[in-house]
């Protein structure tokens, strides 16, 4: 990655696997959405570490094909078919989970689903119900029934991989997404404040641009800077390797601040943005 690429975009991460494995070789690790992407990515890197990989996500057989080439290199991988928008699938899952894997030490929440779509073009598609049900209510639903086994355990850790977008401003066309990223963030907090004293370590970790299948949807940031997987996967080490409740680019905290005090300004701004995003969609139409 280019210098000026890498000091806009990269939250402080772990690049060396000899010092991952220090922290994860011979524990147990669950990581949501790992069939593609930075779930994939971060499989392989904890499984090159040392760690015993638990993969979950909808597509068994792409689930599969992830697991045989961790094996392949030495790795152990276990395949978990579940799909996040059905929570009340969630508690039976992670029983039977439980069943075979006692301890888990590490559960990385990756699995996210993003859509960018105007609010009232939205309704017919479902984006809000979908978008709350894969970011929120079903990486909830996984984190309360993981939770008894952490605690009763004498504790682990928590890695949420969330995004830059979770925090303010808001953005037009990403209300889906942002609110329920935000929530989860949110929810997930709150929950982190009651667990701390119980063992259990939560980190929130907010992504910039990832290169993944999701972020290429629609070409929109075809040329923006991006970190690859493997480097996304390495910022969630990071949070393993150097336990802390929030990891973010050095720059995150401006917007958020940015945000607080210049909320008019920058409500010109993005609804300026909007407006001639609408012109050129009605000129293309036209």
């Amino acid at each position: 990655m280019p210098g000026l690429a890498r000091l806009l975009l990269s939250p402080p991460s772990c690049r060396d696997v000899g010092t991952l494995r220090r922290a994860v070789e011979g524990k147990t690790v669950l990581i949501t959405g790992a069939s593609f992407g930075i779930g994939e990515a971060t499989a392989r890197l904890f499984a090159e570490a040392g760690a015993e990989v638990l993969l979950l996500a909808r597509t068994e057989e792409k689930l599969r094909a992830v697991a045989e080439g961790i094996r392949a290199a030495g790795g152990r991988a276990h395949v978990y078919p579940l799909d996040l928008s059905r929570p009340g699938d969630v508690a039976p899952l992670i029983e039977e989970v439980e069943r075979l894997h006692p301890r888990i030490d590490v559960v990385v929440s990756n699995a996210g689903k993003s859509i960018r779509r105007p609010a009232l073009q939205s309704l017919e598609r479902r984006d809000l119900e979908r978008s709350l049900a894969v970011n929120l209510t079903g990486p909830a639903a996984l984190v309360l029934a993981l939770l008894p086994c952490m605690v009763g355990q004498g504790g682990g850790q928590i890695v949420n991989v969330s995004t830059v977008s979770a925090k303010a401003p808001a953005a037009p066309r990403w209300a889906s997404y942002q609110g329920s990223k935000a929530g989860f963030d949110l929810w997930l907090r709150s929950v982190a404040a009651e667990v701390r004293g119980r063992g259990v370590r939560v980190s929130s970790v907010y992504m910039p641009l990832v290169r993944t299948r999701m972020s290429a949807a629609g070409g929109l940031y075809r040329r923006a800077p991006a970190l690859t997987p493997r480097e996304a996967a390495e910022v969630i080490a990071g949070a393993v390797v150097r336990p802390r409740d929030r990891v973010a680019p050095w720059w995150l905290a401006g917007q958020e601040l940015a945000a607080l005090l210049l909320p008019d300004l920058i409500d010109r701004v993005l609804g300026g943005l909007e407006d001639r995003e609408r012109r050129r969609e009605r000129g293309h139409s036209a």
